[in-house]
Parts: structure tokens; C-alpha cells; sequence
């Protein structure tokens, strides 16, 4: 048996319901097909494919890919292999520069001050 815990939370009305189920996905693909049919199978294996592509799409656009880079990038891209991500440094400190203290921010600045006359 493919018994599967399915949890949700929702804020209503400023109080955070919680459930959770057990639901019988089948434990193998086959058992899956068996108990809902190719196709339905198919349609969700497709639908959460396409929502992991958008997603690997959209982190390219943010790292300002062009769309030949988006192209060729995902021309290799299969579902469930992780693509490797490309983080842009100075958006990921800028995003988290207010949760640094005053103290880490001005060590930051040092840093990046010896970095520049360096080069």
C-alpha cells in the first residue's frame, strides 16, 4: 500500500487550522496507473513538470539570463534531476543585508573595500 500523509494549514480568521490525511497514491508507478489510469497519471507527472520548469525558468530571468541562455539551459533540464543553480552574490547580500547586525554590516564593508583594492 502507497499510504501518503497529506498535511494543510490556513490562517482563518487569525487562527491557523491544521489537517491531515492518509490517501493510497498505490506504492509504484504501476500500482498508480492501476488504481487511476495512464492518463491521469500522465496529466499530474506533466502538470508538476511543467511547474518545476517555470520555476528553473524564473530563477534565470531574476539571475538576467537572456532567453538563448534560458533555451539552452533547459534544453538539457529533465524532470526530477536538479538543475544547478546560478545565485547572484550581491543580490543574495543585498537581500539579506538588513538581518546583519550594525557590527556585521561594517565587516562586510571592510571586506569588500580590501576585496576592491585588491583588484
Amino acid at each position: 500500500m502507497g499510504l501518503t500523509e497529506i498535511k494543510a494549514s490556513k490562517e482563518i480568521e487569525g487562527v491557523n487550522k491544521e489537517a491531515a490525511i492518509a490517501y493510497d497514491f498505490g506504492a509504484t508507478l504501476d500500482e498508480a496507473v492501476a488504481k487511476f489510469g495512464s492518463d491521469v497519471v500522465f496529466t499530474n507527472f506533466k502538470r508538476t513538470a511543467v511547474i518545476t520548469a517555470q520555476a528553473a525558468i524564473r530563477r534565470m530571468l531574476e539571475g538576467k539570463k537572456s532567453i538563448d541562455e534560458i533555451t539552452a539551459g533547459m534544453a538539457s533540464w529533465k524532470p526530477g534531476v536538479a538543475m544547478e543553480r546560478v545565485i547572484d552574490p550581491v543580490a543574495s547580500l543585498v537581500g539579506r543585508w538588513d538581518s546583519y547586525s550594525a557590527e556585521e554590516q561594517a565587516e562586510i564593508l571592510k571586506k569588500l573595500k580590501n576585496k576592491t583594492k585588491k583588484n
